[in-house]
């Protein structure tokens, strides 16, 4: 039955719309004026209360949390990552270097001009020769020499 009383209503304010359609307003300056002194008669009626102080207070403060408790939580939230985080990288940075996954490159290109100096001469762009190269390559490994390798290399044996 509700929806039958809803189309029943709903019946009857088209019926007032159309019968309304054909009402036609005066065009005159005083049914105008008439109109604005009942409105403004009613404006003034109307009487406006000021806001509770709970619902001002509240919208203040939530005025005064967005100007920088967002941006100081998401900067206190960086921190606590950063703070959390560095134990871990640094565990994992050192356990790369203790693997011999990380190294400055050295190492490689040392080997790699051992084996191949032709080949490494041609991926550089130096003022350097195939000799000057080498010579620096070694000059290096013998300063990192031991005494058990520098005798080992001239044959003599320790006593």
């Amino acid at each position: 039955m509700d929806f039958l009383d809803q189309k029943g209503r709903l019946d009857k304010v088209r019926q007032g719309l159309k019968d309304a359609d054909d009402l036609e307003l005066p065009m005159s300056e005083e049914f105008f004026d008439r109109l604005h002194d009942k409105i403004m008669a009613e404006v003034e009626k109307t009487e406006i209360a000021p806001a509770t102080p709970l619902i001002a207070s509240r919208n203040l403060l939530r005025r005064h949390w967005r100007s920088w408790l967002y941006p100081a939580g998401g900067v206190t939230s960086l921190f606590l990552l950063l703070i959390f985080a560095m134990p871990q990288v640094s565990k994992i940075t050192e356990g790369m270097q203790r693997a011999g996954l990380v190294s400055d490159g050295q190492e490689r290109i040392a080997a790699r001009a051992i084996t191949t100096p032709e080949e490494l001469v041609q991926t550089f762009i130096s003022s350097q020769s195939d000799s000057d190269f080498l010579i620096d390559v070694a000059s290096e490994s013998f300063e990192n020499l031991s005494i058990a390798q520098f005798n080992k290399i001239m044959g003599d044996k320790v006593h």
